[in-house]
């Protein structure tokens, strides 16, 4: 009888013994379990791969990790190949950005990667929708707010109104609430710097692609443009481009 019991004490401590093991050796699973061979199978010599694998990641990704893992990913395949894959991979890498200033930041770096360089002024408006907002500019200076906001439903004037009413008013329904409030008899605008807001905005919009650095800050503020050193890869594409081999969970620079 004590044999027995013996026997029975011993194996319940070895299948204990396995069970706790087991537990011991588990690890929690991570974002790059579900990818791990296809991690595994990536070579620098395929840029390509690196791409396609992200795109994958970013589209079933459901934690930040995975997002994280993506942005690795899209950062290879642009470090590795920025001539054929660098606009891409910038695009794919504003598509899943964190913050606004990060997809700013990847927008710009995109026209510079494509040879286009990265353009600041890009609003160029339609010549009758101009008119039509400089009509609404004139008539509200003047206090007329319901011609001003009849001038603005012209050839998409209320469109380019929202496009730089922040510059004109601090906000598009600030200008459009003042027209509305406006009665007849009411005084013209005296405020002088709200006159040359208008006026500025005007001329910065007729002068285009012309436009002088002083007249793009009266329509975009004078935010600085993001510094993007494409001659530093790790600082372009926040990957090591000599650690592009995924061992061991992790990137490597043994390939």
């Amino acid at each position: 009888m004590r044999v027995r019991t013996s026997i029975s004490r011993a194996a319940a401590a070895v299948l204990l013994g396995v069970a706790f093991g087991g537990f011991a050796a588990a690890r929690p699973a991570t974002a790059a379990d579900r990818w791990e061979q296809r991690l595994a199978r990536l070579d620098p010599v395929r840029p390509m791969d690196y791409l396609e694998l992200g795109e994958e990641v970013a589209d079933g990704a459901s934690s930040e990790a995975e997002k994280r893992l993506a942005r690795e990913l899209f950062g290879f395949a642009g470090a590795l190949d920025s001539a054929r894959l660098g606009r891409s991979a910038m695009l794919a890498l504003a598509s899943i950005a964190e913050t606004d200033s990060e997809r700013a930041r990847a927008l710009a770096a995109a026209e510079l990667v494509g040879g286009r360089g990265a353009k600041r002024r890009t609003l160029v408006a339609e010549p009758a929708q101009l008119e039509s907002l400089a009509r609404a500019i004139s008539y509200h200076r003047r206090a007329e707010g319901r011609k001003a906001l009849a001038a603005l439903k012209q050839d998409n004037g209320d469109e380019l109104l929202t496009k730089v009413g922040v510059a004109l008013a601090g906000d598009p329904e600030v200008f459009r609430s003042e027209c509305k409030a406006m009665k007849p008899g009411t005084q013209p605008i005296a405020d002088e710097d709200m006159v040359a807001r208008g006026m500025l905005v005007e001329l910065a919009l007729r002068a285009g692609d012309l436009r002088s650095p002083g007249l793009d800050v009266a329509l975009f503020g004078d935010a600085a443009l993001p510094e993007i050193d494409l001659s530093d890869p790790e600082s372009t594409w926040r990957v090591d481009p000599r650690r592009a081999w995924w061992r061991g969970g992790k990137w490597s620079g043994n390939g």
